[in-house]
């Protein structure tokens, strides 16, 4: 007996290992996306049967995740809702994106992600914007809320307008990962007061202008923001529910 017992017991521990990749975070996707039918041992199943790996196990340093982030690291720096500050360095939550994860969701090439696209209005301007997951509903509604908020705050509405685009297929500036708006989920406001990281000459520093009204509409609605970034992008709002 105590032969067999021990074996046993191994057993049940390795088995506990595996299924506890498949954390709360993972549920939070399955929740978000109805893509998604289940994460099982360690792997995310898709409605079509394909599977993708959870958690690669790998612990690597900072930039090695942007460019390699399996789906799990996604959730490696937590979003906060609302107010912020200055984030602490190289705490980018939403940054790291694997990009298998996004290819299926949206489209894996421009010419697939282009299929899915609709044109909506945006303070009277033309955009294109992804129906994958209702996006471009959930965009509607963010501008909905935003134009109650100029009427009681007019000022606001210069950071909002014109935009400085949604869909095109592209990468990041300075990498070779593809960014989000490459799949039409994701919108960059006025750049003329907006601020980003790489626009800054010598010494780092966070730079901001964008109202936290405005922020926190867009998060009401799935989207995060990049000014809650150490590297940050204060124009960018991106679709990431899960997060959220």
């Amino acid at each position: 007996m105590k032969k067999l017992f021990l074996p046993m017991m191994l057993l049940i521990s390795a088995s506990t290992m595996v299924y506890a990749k498949c954390d709360h975070n993972a549920k939070k996707l399955v929740k978000a996306y109805s893509q998604i039918k289940k994460c099982r041992n360690n792997k995310i199943i898709w409605q079509d049967g394909t599977s993708m790996i959870y958690d690669d196990g790998k612990k690597e340093t900072f930039e090695k995740v942007l460019k390699q982030a399996d789906i799990e690291d996604s959730f490696h720096h937590s979003y906060t809702k609302g107010k912020y500050s200055h984030p602490p360095k190289n705490y980018d939550p939403g940054r790291y994106r694997n990009d298998k994860f996004f290819r299926k969701m949206y489209g894996n090439s421009a010419s697939e992600v282009k299929k899915k696209l609709t044109t909506i209005s945006w303070f009277g301007q033309k955009i294109q914007v992804t129906t994958v997951n209702d996006v471009h509903k959930k965009l509607k509604k963010v501008e909905g809320d935003l134009k109650r908020l100029v009427v009681k705050k007019p000022k606001l509405k210069k950071f909002l307008t014109p935009t400085s685009g949604t869909f095109k297929w592209r990468v990041i500036a300075g990498t070779k990962r593809l960014s989000v708006h490459s799949f039409g989920a994701a919108i960059d406001i006025n750049v003329k007061y907006s601020a980003y990281w790489r626009w800054s000459k010598g010494e780092y520093k966070y730079r901001n202008q964008i109202p936290i009204e405005i922020v926190k509409i867009f998060e009401k609605h799935g989207f995060i923001w990049g000014g809650k970034w150490y590297h940050y992008d204060t124009m960018h709002f991106e679709y990431r529910p899960e997060l959220l």
